[in-house]
């Protein structure tokens, strides 16, 4: 019996309320489902996605990289969400999608990313595409759609704990409802979203940052962005510790990719990324994570405060990541305990701290 070990991006797709569909009327819901299967083989080719098995009305797909898959889960909610409006017709599926180490036999795959992969799509409402943090470090900067964590969930038959993202797509910014908490949860956070007019000043950031922590021992490797980095970062992604905290934040441009890793990490990273594409590496590095409340994470004006408030005291700010309902900030360990000086003040007081920090 042959079978090979490989990292490859996992998605499962399921029709919601199949089962009930077919209580219903067997007949109506066995030519939905074929139609289901016209409309998404073709998307599955376009975007190399390898069709694995069916399993009634759901998909096992695999593909070579993250980004391929969440372009076609995209793709393929664009598609329903055109064939609804057209015909009228509701069929809505929910899909999710794990990066990590598979074994392949027989033509079929098994492994914890399979497994990981099928937990998560169960967390999607319909017409839903959710990913894992694995997935969310690959793509974050790669798609025109903005990524939201959602709640904490402990994920059936998964050891360790797995951080869950939704891309919101525009079509379904509007929806009533959902079937899963999860889905009712984001529709309440647009909702106040919606109503938030007045744009967030220097006082109003005081008041609304609700946690702050600081992280020192942090290093920025920068690394060519060649074909083959994606793999070898989701290969070492698979390697940091979340459970214990450890640190991952990855930023691509067109020429190079900025990895932000803990030091004790950067031997592991090492390893896995070939020399020749490292550029350099940045030490003595520190980060500060800020916490909102999910209510104000679009409010503008948020980022530019808190940028402002550090860069006027000389603090130099090395990467910015906005990663609702926190911003983490990387700058130089030398000056952490005066940025985190400065932004406690303002939490303190519910306003902008009065000269440099001392």
């Amino acid at each position: 019996m042959t079978q090979d070990r490989r990292l490859a991006a996992i998605m499962f797709t399921d029709v919601v309320g199949y089962t009930t569909m077919t209580q219903q009327n067997e007949s109506i819901a066995l030519r939905l489902l074929t139609q289901h299967r016209k409309v998404l083989r073709p998307i599955f080719a376009n975007h190399r996605g390898r069709e694995i098995k069916t399993m009634g009305d759901a998909f096992l797909i695999e593909f070579s990289s993250a980004l391929e898959a969440v372009e076609c889960a995209i793709e393929i909610q664009r598609t329903l969400h055109t064939i609804q409006k057209l015909r009228k017709k509701r069929l809505q599926i929910r899909i999710g999608i794990h990066v990590g180490d598979v074994v392949g036999r027989e033509g079929d795959v098994y492994g914890d990313a399979v497994n990981i992969a099928s937990r998560i799509e169960r967390l999607a409402g319909g017409g839903d595409i959710c990913i894992s943090e694995q997935v969310y470090d690959q793509v974050r900067n790669k798609t025109p759609f903005r990524l939201s964590r959602l709640a904490s969930q402990d994920l059936k038959n998964v050891a360790f704990p797995i951080d869950v993202y939704r891309v919101e797509l525009p079509w379904m910014q509007h929806r009533i409802g959902s079937e899963t908490g999860i889905g009712k949860h984001l529709v309440s956070v647009a909702r106040k979203n919606q109503v938030r007019k007045k744009k967030i000043g220097r006082r109003t950031v005081g008041s609304i940052i609700r946690k702050l922590t600081m992280k020192d021992r942090i290093v920025m490797v920068k690394v060519t962005n060649d074909p083959e980095i994606p793999k070898a970062l989701a290969r070492f992604s698979e390697e940091v510790d979340y459970g214990r905290g450890e640190t991952l934040h990855i930023v691509s441009a067109i020429e190079t990719v900025s990895i932000v890793i803990d030091s004790t990490n950067l031997e592991k990273l090492g390893k896995i990324v070939p020399k020749k594409n490292i550029l350099g590496v940045i030490p003595n590095l520190a980060e500060m994570v800020i916490s909102f409340p999910e209510e104000t994470i679009f409010a503008p004006g948020i980022v530019a405060t808190i940028s402002s408030e550090l860069a006027k005291n000389e603090v130099n700010i090395l990467e910015y990541f906005g990663s609702s309902p926190q911003s983490i900030v990387i700058i130089d360990q030398k000056d952490a305990l005066k940025s985190y000086q400065l932004l406690q003040r303002l939490t303190s007081l519910g306003a902008a701290p009065e000269g440099p920090a001392p």
